[in-house]
């Protein structure tokens, strides 16, 4: 297929393996293609539509202009496709992310490197679910893919979106499903959202038109690639058929569509990466340290105060803060490092990468950026504290007492909460937790004495019985300022079924190691003591002399989790050496 080098965006058809037409936009840096140059090409693929219809034709009313824009101007030819079954391309989605999706990915990046204005050097990236597809493309060893960047997306989606801690978040995973099947134009979608949201029909906006491709027949072409995608699987009906993180269905496999578990394949391959993730955006901050840790490949790692995607700004500890144009944290610098970070591999002349790599990253409640060339850092103490009968949280272990809490299943982080980021379209906001705390078993700290520095996985050990034979345990870490009011710092779950280890706590590297296979299950009996070792998710933030430590206990959230306990849920806590905080603490504060 030739595309003419005089025109800056065109949209066609690109057949696969299996015959299937995949709708694909093509910018041109005209310049330099027009000029016989060849040029490096940076793709990404999306199931959200690769562009809306147009009011009218031309680059200046593309949805993607400004993006077009950023790669043009840099000198790269920049490509964007509809994932099969989705926006304006042919077949049927038998699954999320599958198999057939990824090499689907890896042909068109060979079609691309062949293009006669190719240098035959391409990068893959993408935010969220794209970035995911961008680090899962690297495992199929494609020599033309050089660099990738997979921005603000997960290296384990059962464990730091859908099942954190064991605990299924089914309404979050329903609403995507639906607002997805939306757009790739299932009959029927608009009204199955609008239960899940418990709206009428008619309230639910419906998608906005995907762009057809070029030329006269391209309207007609859409109305059959849509007359396709009526065939497109509902993975949400199988989400419950799939608990642990061995379990699979067809359409559901959790290995294959989990960067984790292809880092043999990606580590040989040596591609570089550029990760970038928010400190409060579901648990994806979990994948880019333990990436960082134990994948060998070059890393440009960066971890900010960012919402999903990174355009807009979450720290619980400033929360007004804007991310203006100077700085790390602005898009602008965003934006301009991803340029770069493929400049090095792309071009004419590329740059090998030397080393490990990189991660830098921000602390909550300040502007300060720290950049370290391994994890864990060597600089992290643990700092141990025990709750005590009387709510206090303190260095030393109490007698051996109990306190119970009756669960209240009502008890939630809000409607803007971290595991909510992609849907609300902003950064994770929680407003002053006291009246949430009321309903929750509390333990709180005296008046720090110095300015304190958390960095790494906080980790609640607790000795607790539960009424049910099943449920969820959730620990929220929290700072109390002088005037009392109670900021949320961060969070960690465990379902009670998935409470086995398969080693030692680490808060200073990588939290707590567990499998959440189906054979590690442990059972649970009625009024039994279960030792709980609960990993909460990682956090750079500071805490100032005067304010106070809070660790606060609950048996729900619910905001998007599914209840696994009984009714009537009571816990029963033992204090003492049983029940410990251990918080990774870095011996200079800054």
């Amino acid at each position: 297929m030739v595309l003419d080098p005089n025109r800056r965006l065109q949209s066609v058809y690109v057949p696969v393996g299996d015959g299937v037409r995949l709708a694909v936009d093509v910018w041109l840096p005209v310049g330099k293609v027009a000029a016989g140059e060849t040029v490096g090409a940076v793709v990404r693929t999306t199931r959200y539509h690769r562009a809306e219809e147009p009011p009218r034709p031309g680059p200046e009313f593309d949805t993607n202009r400004a993006e077009g824009e950023l790669w043009n101007t840099a000198g790269f030819a920049f490509v964007v496709a509809d994932a099969r079954g989705t926006g304006a391309s042919f077949g049927v989605r038998t699954s999320e992310l599958g198999e057939r999706e990824i090499a689907d990915f890896g042909e068109l990046i060979d079609w691309v490197a062949t293009r006669p204005w190719s240098n035959g050097r391409v990068g893959a990236f993408g935010t969220s679910y794209e970035g995911q597809a961008a680090e899962l493309v690297a495992r199929l060893g494609d020599p033309h893919l050089i660099a990738v960047a997979a921005l603000f997306s997960p290296n384990d989606p059962y464990r730091q979106l859908f099942y954190p801690g064991g605990a299924a978040t089914a309404g979050r995973f329903a609403r995507w499903m639906g607002e997805s099947r939306l757009k790739d134009g299932v009959i029927g979608a608009r009204e199955r959202l609008a239960g899940l949201r418990g709206l009428p029909p008619e309230s639910i906006e419906p998608s906005t038109p995907v762009k057809p491709v070029d030329g006269p027949d391209g309207r007609a072409l859409l109305a059959e690639a849509v007359a396709e995608h009526q065939s497109n699987t509902d993975v949400h009906e199988l989400m419950d058929r799939v608990p642990f993180h061995d379990d699979r269905v067809e359409g559901l496999d959790w290995a294959i569509t989990t960067p984790a578990a292809a880092y043999e394949a990606i580590a040989a391959t040596g591609v570089p990466l550029l990760v970038r993730v928010g400190w409060v955006d579901g648990a994806f901050v979990t994948g880019a340290l333990t990436r960082f840790a134990t994948l060998p490949n070059h890393q440009t790692v960066e971890i900010g105060p960012w919402g999903h995607g990174g355009r807009t700004h979450a720290d619980p500890l400033r929360p007004v803060d804007p991310l203006d144009g100077s700085g790390l944290a602005a898009p602008e610098g965003q934006d301009r490092r991803l340029v770069e970070f493929f400049a090095r591999y792309l071009g004419a002349d590329p740059a090998p990468p030397a080393g490990h790599g990189t991660l830098t990253y921000s602390t909550l409640g300040t502007d300060r950026w720290r950049t370290v060339d391994a994890w864990p850092p060597e600089d992290v103490d643990v700092h141990r504290l025990h709750p005590g009968p009387a709510g206090e949280l303190a260095d030393g272990a109490g007698s051996g007492s109990t306190v119970r809490y009756a669960v209240d299943p009502g008890s939630t982080t809000g409607p803007t909460n971290r595991w909510l980021a992609g849907e609300i379209g902003r950064g994770a906001a929680y407003p002053d937790r006291r009246e949430a705390d009321e309903t929750l078993l509390t333990f709180t700290s005296a008046p720090l004495s110095a300015d304190l520095h958390l960095l790494g996985f906080p980790v609640a050990t607790l000795r607790l019985a539960t009424s049910g034979t099943d449920g969820v345990v959730y620990v929220y870490l929290e700072d109390i300022g002088p005037d009392g009011s109670v900021t949320y710092l961060t969070e960690g779950c465990l379902r009670f079924l998935q409470r086995a280890t398969s080693g030692p706590a680490a808060p200073t590297g990588l939290g707590v190691p567990r499998s959440f296979a189906r054979a590690d299950r442990l059972p649970v009996e009625p009024g039994a003591d279960l030792d709980l070792v609960v990993e909460l998710l990682p956090v750079s933030a500071l805490l100032r002399a005067g304010d106070r430590i809070r660790i606060a206990i609950a048996g729900h959230d619910a905001s998007c989790f599914s209840y696994h306990g009984p009714p009537g849920e009571t816990f029963t806590l033992t204090l003492g050496d049983p029940t410990h905080l251990d918080l990774p603490v870095l011996r200079r504060p800054g």
